[in-house]
């Protein structure tokens, strides 16, 4: 079992300690503390949570920066517990106890919303964090303005709350930036201790959604996001009709196609789209204007949505241009609805200025195969086919039939482990080995000891995204040192670091933070947990 290798790895690791300190004539006291403070966040995250509760309590009697020494005497008897629960180990091996424990791991976590605070109160911060994560919400935080302005551009969260007493600017600024530059639906909610009217008032006049006082109630501030992303949901659902043809825009398309060949790659069940450019659109609007042109692709999306069944999504590419997604369907039974609906288009008559005309179109199908399992690509493929039938004279349908293997694009995630203590490396990386391949990324893992030896390994590359746990206590270089200089040259919308440390307080959270981090996981943690977080951050950050 994985666990029981890592609970020997630990006591091996006491043994050590305890085998090299007693060949010595004394122990600093700062040797005790590094001792017991990797303690606590190891063995906690293996499941040695009695060592871990232990190692807290020795904490709080050392001084991480003393010299005093402990001769053998003392430091032995301040131990004792760790050297009985080794004699007990050692006896006890096999014990039951150890034995692993299955974890759950999310395979295909929904996208969610992202919500950003940013607030200078850190007890705050943590307070909306634990909150709204219970919840299923995936929540990052900016301890002051320019952190947060840079979050919003990069991540364009879908609720952001601000405060606005801010330590390097004024609440209000911030809201005036976002005001000149968003352009994704993203809701701004003013939270502050002073809800004078004058506040309020001004909140609302610079354009955000709301103002919200503290302290918040948790039954509240629940109510309110849920109540705030359904409606953005609405407002989503409402800007993905195209305004013309009443039908579904492009955006809307591109959206439907990932989740359709998701579909058809769990589920193996097929999946077909049609590409259809109307013939000579051009010469409809040169010859009787543009407002019978309009009637035109109007007509034709009419008889679309006449024609076709429940599950078909019509959908406006773009100009004359349209495409028609086909769940369940193969390219064969696509050509038959396609063909109806040319012959359809074909007899459907038109009326300018008391003359008649008709008005034909050309196609070109594709279906998901293991072959073009990507929105660019199918689009490409019915593009092709549909050139074809332009080249051979127009008004047909032409199925595009590829044998050619082209292997299926995905995202590439490196995830960065850089941590001091080998087990948490190994614990990690070979978490993420095992789990079972995605059809959106590909993983891989990377580990470092020290932050010098992982800002000397040329590890970026641009066609990458990576995720970083950066642990704060490292050898010559500390974790902030590390984290100062991956944000002088990486923005979080390609490098997302995540602090790793058992320190805890709100002033290491600030500090990490104010320092360019975007989450904060304390030791011990359990891997399967962190798992889950980080699944959850690449489906809503990378993909």
């Amino acid at each position: 079992m994985e666990t029981a290798k890592y609970h020997r790895m630990v006591y091996t690791r006491i043994c050590e300690n305890l085998q090299k300190w007693d060949n010595s004539d004394f122990v600093r006291e700062d040797e005790l503390y590094s001792f017991l403070h990797t303690l606590k966040g190891t063995a906690g995250s293996i499941g040695l949570h009695e060592l871990t509760s232990i190692a807290r309590e020795k904490l709080e009697l050392l001084n991480e920066d003393s010299n005093k020494q402990w001769t053998q005497s003392e430091w032995k008897k301040f131990l004792a517990p760790f050297i009985e629960s080794v004699h007990f180990y050692k006896e006890n091996d096999s014990m039951t106890q150890y034995m692993e424990h299955p974890t759950t791991i999310i395979k295909n976590p929904a996208k969610q919303d992202f919500i950003l605070i940013i607030d200078d109160d850190v007890v705050f911060i943590s307070y909306l964090k634990n909150v709204l994560e219970k919840k299923g919400y995936s929540v990052i935080a900016a301890h002051n303005g320019k952190r947060g302005l840079a979050l919003i551009y990069e991540l364009q969260p879908s609720i952001v709350f601000l405060d606005i007493m801010l330590p390097d600017s004024n609440g209000f600024s911030i809201l005036d930036n976002i005001k000149k530059t968003k352009k994704e639906l993203m809701f701004v909610t003013v939270i502050s201790s002073n809800d004078c009217k004058e506040n309020r008032i001004r909140t609302l006049e610079m354009g955000a959604m709301d103002f919200m006082a503290k302290p918040i109630d948790e039954e509240l501030l629940i109510a309110y996001v849920s109540n705030r992303l359904a409606y953005k949901r609405e407002l989503e659902q409402a800007i993905v009709i195209d305004e013309l043809t009443q039908i579904y825009n492009r955006k809307f398309m591109e959206s439907q196609m990932k989740l359709f060949i998701k579909h058809h790659q769990q589920h193996k069940e097929h999946f077909s789209i049609a590409m259809i450019d109307l013939d000579y659109f051009k010469k409809v609007n040169d010859t009787y204007g543009h407002l019978v042109g309009d009637e035109v692709l109007k007509g034709f999306a009419s008889l679309v949505k006449e024609l076709k069944g429940a599950e078909e999504i019509a959908c406006r590419y773009g100009g004359e241009e349209f495409v028609i997604l086909m769940p369940r369907t193969t390219k064969k039974e696509a050509f038959i609805f396609i063909e109806k609906l040319r012959t359809s288009m074909e007899k459907k008559t038109f009326t300018a200025n008391g003359t008649s005309f008709h008005v034909t179109f050309s196609s070109g199908i594709a279906e998901a195969t293991s072959t073009n399992l990507h929105p660019k690509k199918m689009l490409e493929e019915a593009d092709q086919a549909l050139y074809t039938a332009k080249q051979l004279g127009r008004n047909q349908t032409i199925i595009f039939d590829n044998v050619a293997a082209v292997e299926k694009r995905k995202v590439k995630i490196k995830i960065v482990v850089i941590d001091d203590v080998y087990i948490i490396r190994d614990l990690i990386t070979n978490h993420f080995k095992h789990l079972e391949e995605n059809d959106d990324y590909r993983i891989e893992t990377l580990s470092f000891p020290d932050g010098i030896s992982f800002l000397e390994s040329n590890w970026y590359d641009p066609a990458c995204k990576y995720i970083i746990l950066l642990d704060w206590i490292l050898p010559q270089m500390d974790g902030i040192e590390v984290l100062s200089k991956i944000r002088e040259q990486h923005a979080s919308s390609n490098v997302i670091v995540s602090m790793l440390t058992s320190r805890v307080g709100e002033e290491y959270v600030m500090k990490a933070f104010i320092n360019g981090a975007d989450d904060y996981i304390v030791k011990p943690f359990n891997v399967a947990e962190v798992s889950e977080r980080i699944v959850r951050l690449i489906h809503q950050m990378f993909l």
